[in-house]
């Protein structure tokens, strides 16, 4: 959670847990990655796969946008 519920501010212990968290788990996927082959495979992988089906990620990006903000709107009480 990064938006403090109470203050209504952004909760920046939370985005540095947050930034922790997926740093290990990339530090973590690179180096088993490493073991058998190249440490970028995994993130080349996943940029083919993202550039072949561009079109749906499109639309999953903005959906998600959409959805976060209405989602933060309504808990703020503007809707």
């Amino acid at each position: 959670m990064i938006r403090d519920p109470i203050f209504g501010g952004i909760d920046w212990d939370g985005v540095r847990q947050l930034v922790f968290m997926v740093g290990v788990t990339l530090l973590l996927l690179s180096f088993g990655a490493a073991t058998s082959g190249n440490w970028y495979d995994p993130y080349d992988w996943a940029w083919t796969y993202i550039n072949t089906n561009a079109p749906v990620f499109i639309f999953l990006a903005m959906l998600t946008l959409m959805g976060g903000y209405l989602y933060f709107q309504f808990e703020q009480g503007r809707l």
